[in-house]
């Protein structure tokens, strides 16, 4: 239930929706008075969430800034968190990358350079309807061929969210006797919520964040899709982390 909540949310936790609900609101509604104040709602919002500048604003007080490699230690083990990629039925042999890449490029960098030892990789699928192939098997493929061993990379293919990702994960960890403190890879701004799920499960975690949404400062005032965008994620996440700490994951 939880799991199909959280894809309804997906939908009404957008600024753009909210803006089409206003703007639709003023189209239905008959007396002017309303009608005029859902109509200037509807355009202050807009004005809002499309400024590229607040919205970057936001985010990087969200995200925090990345850390240069030099300062990351050793680690027996990277985690990284699934949600980058995703299935086409009519090519079913090779993965698509969508953003979020960084997450199995960053960990191939840091065992190549040794910074981690062994890969584990967890998360399945996570489509309400379909029986995809679990995403935590498709990212080995894209690591084995980048020249990564098959003897250091492990996979959990059952979770569905972060949640499950961090029960399921030390269910691994802990058959296979990883005792040391992991490092977990995993996009910047999902560091907050996944290191607390991590964390509450007993797993000694450090956090790395890549896929950063945020770049060096602008200060470009001009409307922007992308700024809605990045609203959207941005308000996704603190909700999420809101609710995950409520019910007691984080």
């Amino acid at each position: 239930m939880f799991f199909i909540l959280s894809k309804v949310l997906d939908f009404l936790l957008s600024p753009l929706v909210w803006i089409m609900l206003l703007f639709l609101g003023s189209f239905i509604i008959r007396k002017s008075v309303l009608k005029d104040r859902l109509v200037y709602s509807g355009i202050a919002l807009l004005i809002l969430f499309s400024n590229p500048f607040l919205a970057g604003e936001a985010f990087r007080a969200w995200e925090g800034e990345p850390q240069p490699l030099k300062n990351i230690g050793s680690y027996d083990t990277g985690i990284v968190l699934t949600g980058v990629a995703f299935n086409r039925s009519s090519a079913p042999d090779r993965v698509f990358f969508s953003k979020g890449a960084d997450r199995v490029l960053h960990a191939i960098q840091l065992y190549k350079i040794g910074k981690i030892t062994r890969i584990l990789i967890t998360g399945g699928s996570s489509s309400l309807t379909k029986k995809n192939i679990p995403e935590s098997v498709r990212l080995k493929e894209v690591m084995l061929y980048s020249g990564v061993p098959d003897s250091v990379i492990y996979i959990e293919s059952k979770s569905r969210n972060t949640r499950e990702s961090a029960a399921y994960t030390k269910q691994l960890v802990d058959s296979i006797q990883i005792a040391s403190k992991s490092l977990l890879i995993t996009s910047a701004f999902h560091i907050p919520r996944s290191l607390g799920c991590f964390r509450k499960v007993g797993l000694k975690v450090d956090g790395y964040g890549v896929d950063y949404y945020t770049r060096d400062r602008s200060f470009n005032l001009i409307p922007s899709v992308n700024a809605l965008h990045l609203w959207t994620v941005l308000i996704h996440e603190l909700v999420g982390y809101g609710t995950y700490k409520a019910v007691g994951y984080l």
